[in-house]
This record gives structure tokens, C-alpha cells and sequence, in this order.
């Protein structure tokens, strides 16, 4: 086992999920070939099927590992002015982040706007018209923004901060 910062197993994880994925295909490569009749197969191959398998087996087990142990440092690690773990802190980032996108969508908007091919029964042109504070909105999105951009470095630090035996 090694000891790394909380950033360098993400980092691990990522890499060993590229591995994988690499390793899978290589089986797949592997497993099947096009040949002559009168050719071996195994003179197409520089590995074979199972050896590749024992690769993928070694490959999932240390990602899991990984996994683990990034997500007991997840639920464990939390900065000493708060009181949310890594793990909330990430899920409340992505919350924030989603809603103040659709908060500057709602803050862009025109208050006032023809819609298309909308007819009444007197055929007078529909409208679409907002119903809300507009710039409000669009200030709710910056300070959600803010309010993500704030807790993610503040992960980020957390990750640097935070060590792990992988």
C-alpha cells in the first residue's frame, strides 16, 4: 500500500478506469481473428485471451479498491469550519451549479415575446410574457454560482489536503 493525497487516487481512479476500458478491448482484439485456413491463429496474437482476463480481473480489483478508499475519505474528510463531508459537498456543487444554470436561463429571457405560429381565436397573435422579477433571477444565478465556485475549491483544497493508503 501507498500513501497519496485524496487528488492523486481521483487521479489513479480515472486511470485505471482507462486501463480497463483499454484491456477490454485488447480482449476483444484478441479473442477473435481473420486467418487462412491453413494459418494458426496464435501467430496473430501476442497474448492470449486469458491472460488478458487475468489483467482486467487485476485492473477491477485495485479500482474498486480505490473506490473504496476514495469514498471513505469522502464521508470522512470535512473541513473544520463545516460540517458536511467531501462527498456532501460535491453533491451540494453539482446541485448549486445545476440550478443556477437554470436560474440564468429563467434570468435571460425576454419579458416579452411573440410566440411562434400562436394564434387566439380571433386570430391575434399570441404573447409570451414572464411573470417573474427577471433580474432577480438572474442574481440568484450569480450568487449560486459563486456559492459552488466557493465549495469546490474549498474540495479541492480538502483533496489536497486529505491522504489515503491505496
Amino acid at each position: 500500500m501507498e500513501k497519496m493525497t485524496l487528488k492523486e487516487a481521483r487521479v489513479l481512479k480515472a486511470r485505471l478506469g482507462k486501463e480497463l476500458d483499454r484491456l477490454v478491448e485488447k480482449r476483444d482484439g484478441v479473442a477473435i481473428v481473420t486467418i487462412m485456413p491453413e494459418e494458426n491463429p496464435m501467430d496473430f496474437i501476442d497474448v492470449s485471451v486469458d491472460e488478458v482476463t487475468k489483467k482486467i480481473d487485476d485492473c477491477i480489483e485495485r479500482l474498486i479498491e480505490v473506490g473504496r478508499v476514495i469514498r471513505l475519505a469522502n464521508v470522512g474528510a470535512a473541513p473544520s469550519s463545516n460540517k458536511n463531508d467531501i462527498a456532501t459537498m460535491v453533491e451540494k456543487t453539482i446541485m448549486l451549479r445545476k440550478e443556477a444554470k437554470y436560474c440564468s436561463a429563467l434570468g435571460s429571457k425576454n419579458p416579452r415575446m411573440r410566440d411562434r405560429g400562436g394564434f387566439g381565436s380571433d386570430c391575434t397573435q399570441l404573447v409570451n410574457v414572464t411573470t417573474y422579477d427577471i433580474a432577480k433571477y438572474a442574481d440568484r444565478a450569480r450568487q449560486l454560482s459563486d456559492e459552488a465556485e466557493m465549495l469546490s475549491s474549498e474540495i479541492d483544497r480538502l483533496d489536497l489536503e486529505t491522504t489515503v493508503e491505496v
